[in-house]
């Protein structure tokens, strides 16, 4: 290798996989020769470490699972190599009630994640397709004082598109606070989270415990909930197509962006020392 690199951790949409949610042929077979090479791969998602995550690694191709999953952008950690599941810093129900109640106003539906489904506020055709379409039921909510019962990782608020995003966005940054933080995931999708939490936070506890230095780590990321992850890594890489906040977090650029093999033809060049 060109750079000794012992993890591997990856942001998955828009960085991992294709719009189409697919691998790209040579991402896939630069991790298995990486692998092969005892070389620790993961992955890191906004989702929780459930069967949704845990059924990636087989449902790409790979006969292994992955080493480490991060969920819930670090309040979750899967440590595969001893199976052990990670909790950090959930967002208290009652900034989770502050939160809907100042954020009603602007009529966006919310959901919070309960195990391996969604509770909506209420339904609609957008939260009903997104819960097709990435395997996870979802359970509309009885009252909005079930919304904030308990503790959750995150809340989060599906908008109708960019617009009401940005909207979403202004409304949390007039009312801050020291108990949430508030960011975009995806260009229609606004989250609420412990300020405490970050991709990062669980990339570092999962390296102490097996004793990996992060500057032998290489993180892939797109979006504003990668950024801690690619500042802790020791070479942290943005995808061409990434924010200007990743890409301002970043080390390194990708030559490629996710939906032409990006990640895998980095890897290659900048890791593996290969021409691709």
């Amino acid at each position: 290798m060109k750079k000794e690199i012992k993890l591997i951790i990856c942001d998955i949409d828009g960085t991992l996989v294709n719009v189409d949610k697919k691998m790209m042929p040579i991402t896939k077979k630069v991790f298995e020769k990486l692998h092969e090479q005892g070389v620790l791969l993961g992955i890191a998602s906004g989702r929780p470490c459930g069967e949704h995550l845990a059924s990636r690694a087989k449902g790409w191709g790979f006969d292994f699972q992955f080493d480490v999953i991060i969920g819930m952008n670090g309040g979750q950690m899967w440590d595969v190599i001893n199976d052990k599941h990670h909790e950090y810093y959930p967002l208290k129900k009652e900034y989770i009630k502050e939160i809907i109640e100042f954020m009603n106003p602007t009529g966006i539906n919310s959901y919070v994640y309960r195990g391996d489904s969604t509770l909506v506020r209420w339904y609609d055709e957008r939260m009903y397709a997104s819960s097709i379409r990435n395997m996870e039921p979802m359970v509309v909510a009885q009252s909005d004082e079930e919304m904030w019962e308990k503790d959750n990782n995150k809340l989060l608020f599906r908008c109708k598109d960019i617009e009401e995003a940005d909207y979403a966005m202004t409304v949390a940054a007039d009312h801050p606070s020291e108990h949430y933080q508030f960011f975009k995931t995806a260009p229609i999708m606004v989250e609420f989270q412990d300020p405490r939490i970050n991709k990062g936070v669980a990339l570092k506890a999962f390296c102490k415990i097996h004793n990996i230095d992060l500057d032998c780590v290489a993180a892939f990321g797109d979006a504003q909930n990668d950024d801690e992850m690619i500042k802790t890594a020791g070479m942290g890489v943005a995808m061409l197509n990434a924010g200007t906040s990743t890409m301002n977090a970043a080390d390194y650029i990708s030559e490629y962006d996710y939906n032409n093999d990006g990640v895998g033809r980095f890897i290659q060049t900048h890791i593996l020392g290969e021409e691709n």
